[in-house]
């Protein structure tokens, strides 16, 4: 356990060891806490004041955010009962998850609108970008990190496009794993169960004077789901540290790297075969703080990495896939010989480099405010997936800005601005503008109105998803973006309540939301496109600005402590939409909305004594459609349960669980093809002292 001890001189708390020294000043100038005896432990100052800082930049509890907010905590995440992070996001309310849209992909999105590649929520963890450059795809297989190493996920229900950019168009999860101090020595962590499931971790923690780091490892591997191509296994590498040179001085840092096989997702045509390919991610983090008086400080921060997939195949030549002669092919085809034809999917490398540059000020003591830019480069070379033969690359400036203001005591403004430009399309501003009244000590009113712009990804300006003979020619064009693609607009209005009860032990959260999406990006099926030859349908798929959409509803949540040995979490949100389609647009093609009406959630874990613990979860998503790739699904309920049971070995703890999910009838994630059966996992968990 970390202490802080009280120090005279600057009015506050300074830790023992170096590792949290350079967030105190914030944390300090958030709190308004003075000494009131010789010590006060980690669990005491984080439960006086959960901080969270992903709304705004700035470090500010639940009840100060201007948007709403849910934290998955640790205990939450281990009741969870979950193997695989990206289930954690059914917890939260108006979220939903899709596994899988091919490959073993997951789709996490926020009041649906989606297809697989979910490419309108920024994901960060511990500061690190990690969504895709190409198509802003998320791979969670992939990440670097399994569940044991998170300590929380924050996640930003709402457009966070004021501080992180365009990614964030509708929401921002910010996941922060466990620190070196938390656990230090050896842990490890297993795995193993239903759909060949195998998940090891080891992990070794270090703490010194100025340096602590975390060693990691894992490997996961799952055959998806039956008679699908959807295989995964990933084998990943992490090392994360900090050097705190002196009291007011720290390097933070992140070093990555994974590869394994995916199942490609294949149909079983011999031009879009089942099979595999490989994948491979490396990154590097790099961020240098420099804390002055409390509440200033500023951090400039470098971000490198690498994706690559190998998804080349051979279909065979062009005459065996027509069934014809050889010499037929030149009159079938004016102007071809035979040829082989050679097919991809996904098959690119992209690198990124970006840059970062922070400074937070604390103004007359209690108003704040934060400003930076940013400039991020992503090149792709990927003539499978880009209409390209050379490297392709986007450059993209962004300045942001956070003012806090308190216009009472009782009263807390929050005004956001970004600007954010690139050399496809014309720069634009995002703002954000919350005003939080205070009803009562631990009553919190809000009310917010945003205007964010997402700026289309490199792949998505340049799409050109074609199928070509082996000199390059295309002979049918399956996917393509012929236009110039202007950015998607989203109004977002929102009036909600945080509140406290029972001496903290109830959080509850209510919120009343309309969103106004403009210049929707869509695919719009053109039949009578001209092609060479139709492999598959006449005429190709365009990539369109064009669809509009309104959305109102309701959350709630709530997280309930009734006992020490006992906790609830309740999560439930109510949409209505109107979806606004091109003609021929895929996402007006079904017979569901693209934003399901009901989502729910309860989990509840509950401490028998003599380490016994339980937990049980259920999990509710009405009817919606999952938009091309998935199509109309069917609503569903879910039952999930874990069993328990911690045992003490010469210092060293053992923690056994037995997990069953969907204890119920079968369902289909995503599409009719995903058939999620009833599946149970034995979990493993051992930390050396």
């Amino acid at each position: 356990m970390r202490k802080w001890k009280c120090n005279p001189l600057q009015g506050g708390f300074f830790p023992t060891n170096y590792a949290a020294a350079y967030l105190m000043p914030l944390l300090l100038s958030l709190s308004g806490i003075v000494c009131a005896g010789s010590e006060i432990t980690e669990e005491d100052f984080l439960s006086d004041i959960p901080v969270v800082i992903a709304a705004t930049r700035l470090p500010q509890s639940v009840t100060e955010t201007p948007v709403s907010m849910t934290v998955i905590d640790r205990k939450m995440i281990e009741a969870s009962g979950f193997v695989e992070i990206p289930d954690l996001f059914r917890l939260v309310p108006g979220f939903q998850v899709g596994l899988s849209w091919r490959d073993h992909h997951t789709a996490v999105t926020y009041h649906g609108q989606s297809d697989g590649l979910s490419r309108r929520m920024q994901v960060l963890i511990d500061g690190r970008v990690a969504v895709g450059s190409l198509f802003g795809i998320v791979d969670w297989d992939r990440l670097g990190i399994v569940l044991d190493d998170i300590d929380r996920i924050e996640v930003v229900r709402g457009s966070a496009g004021v501080a992180y950019g365009s990614n964030a168009f509708v929401g921002a999860i910010n996941i922060v794993t466990r620190e070196a101090y938390a656990h230090p020595g050896w842990r490890l962590s297993a795995v193993n169960g239903s759909q060949d499931t195998s998940i090891v971790s080891t992990q070794y923690s270090h703490v010194g004077e100025k340096f602590d780091y975390i060693a990691s490892a894992s490997y996961f591997h799952t055959d998806g789901f039956d008679d699908v191509n959807d295989e995964s296994t990933a084998r990943t590498g992490r090392l994360k540290g900090h050097f705190q040179s002196t009291s007011h001085t720290a390097l933070d840092f992140q070093l990555g790297y994974s590869k394994g096989p995916w199942g490609r997702g294949g149909i079983g045509v011999s031009v879009d075969p089942v099979g595999s390919k490989e994948p491979t991610e490396q990154y590097g983090n790099f961020r240098l703080t420099q804390s002055g008086t409390p509440g200033n400080e500023w951090y400039v921060q470098l971000g490198l990495s690498s994706s690559e997939e190998e998804d080349k195949y051979n279909a065979g030549y062009l005459s065996d896939i027509l069934g014809v002669p050889s010499a037929q092919i030149p009159i079938i085809v004016p102007g071809q010989q035979d040829q082989e034809i050679i097919g991809s999917a996904f098959d690119f490398t992209s690198n990124r480099f970006d840059l970062e540059f922070q400074k937070t000020n604390l103004l007359g003591g209690k108003h704040r405010t934060l400003w930076g830019l940013g400039y991020r480069r992503d090149t792709v070379d990927g003539r499978a997936v880009i209409r390209s033969n050379d490297r392709e690359s986007m450059e993209t400036y962004r300045a942001y800005g956070n003012l806090e203001y308190r216009l009472a005591d009782n009263i807390l403004m929050n005004l956001g601005l970004s600007y954010e430009d690139n050399n496809f399309v014309q720069g634009k501003v995002s703002s954000r503008l919350g005003v939080n009244v205070t009803l009562a000590k631990g009553h919190v009113f809000k009310v917010a109105a945003a205007e964010s712009w997402r700026q289309p990804y490199l792949a998505e300006h340049l799409h050109d998803a074609s199928i070509r003979l082996n000199d390059g020619s295309v002979l049918e064009q399956v996917q393509v973006s012929l236009e110039k693609l202007e950015p998607e607009r989203l109004r977002s209005f929102e009036i909600g309540y945080v509140g406290y009860w029972l001496g903290r032990a109830l959080l509850t959260e209510v919120k009343l939301f309309r969103e106004e999406f403009e210049r929707e990006l869509e695919f719009v099926a053109d039949p009578f496109y001209p092609e060479v030859i139709s492999l598959f349908n006449p005429g190709t798929i365009l990539d369109k600005n064009g669809g509009a959409t309104d959305v109102m509803g309701i959350e709630t949540g709530a997280s309930w402590e009734f006992s020490r040995q006992s906790r609830l979490w309740v999560s439930y949100a109510y949409a209505e939409v109107d979806q606004h389609c091109q003609e021929l647009a895929f996402r007006c093609a079904h017979e569901n909305d693209a934003t399901p009406r009901h989502t729910a959630s309860v989990l509840m874990s509950h401490g028998f004594g003599r380490d016994w613990e339980a937990s049980l979860g259920y999990y509710y998503l009405d009817e919606m459609a999952w938009t091309f790739w998935g199509g109309d699904r069917e609503s569903y309920d879910r039952v999930d349960m874990r069993i328990a049971k911690s045992f003490d070995l010469n210092g060293s703890n053992l923690k056994l669980e037995l997990i069953g999910q969907n204890l119920g009838g079968d369902y289909h994630e995503f599409n009719q093809n995903n058939v999620f059966e009833t599946r149970t996992f034995v979990r493993a968990t051992l930390q050396f002292h």
